[in-house]
């Protein structure tokens, strides 16, 4: 594993791991909740939230929310930290001409806004805890993707060769 060079971190870089080591933590531990009890209750929820979705209990929003909300923006973090190049990310490195950990950041951002939306088609607008989590990943949504595509982080997690 190579790791790129040490240089100066743009404060937009360092803005958007914290961001997402904070999301990751926010992730992990709500993915545990919703896993140690499927039910929600564990971490108030309402089973009646889930009148209208596609799954009975909390397990598989769970799993969700400790891979994408938790493990992805961990990894991501620590790649955009440290830009390693290892070689099953080469693909991903080539087609965007960045490294892999940029790439995986602006699809977090992507992610976070489609779970929003998704959320709103089954579950509907919340109101309470429920809505300030809807309009919390939804900013957080839209500062990473604003975030990551600064030039300054571009450049930064940009290939050189």
């Amino acid at each position: 594993m190579a790791v790129k060079e040490s240089r100066p971190r743009p404060a937009a870089v360092k803005a958007l791991v914290s961001t997402m080591a904070f999301f990751s933590f926010v992730g992990l531990m709500t993915g545990y909740g919703l896993l140690s009890d499927p039910t929600g209750a564990g971490i108030g929820l309402s089973q009646d939230l889930l009148e209208d979705a596609p799954v009975g209990d909390f397990t598989m929003v769970g799993l969700f929310f400790l891979s994408f909300f938790g493990l992805l923006p961990a990894l991501a973090a620590y790649g955009l930290w440290r830009l390693p190049r290892w070689g099953w990310t080469d693909a991903v490195n080539r087609w965007t001409g960045q490294n892999w950990a940029w790439t995986a950041t602006a699809a977090l951002g992507v992610i976070l806004l489609l779970w929003i939306a998704v959320e709103v088609v089954f579950v509907g607008a919340l109101t309470g805890i429920g809505g300030a989590m809807q309009a919390i990943i939804t900013a957080l949504g839209v500062a990473m993707l604003a975030m990551v595509t600064r030039p300054s982080v571009r450049s930064y997690a940009r290939l050189d060769g």
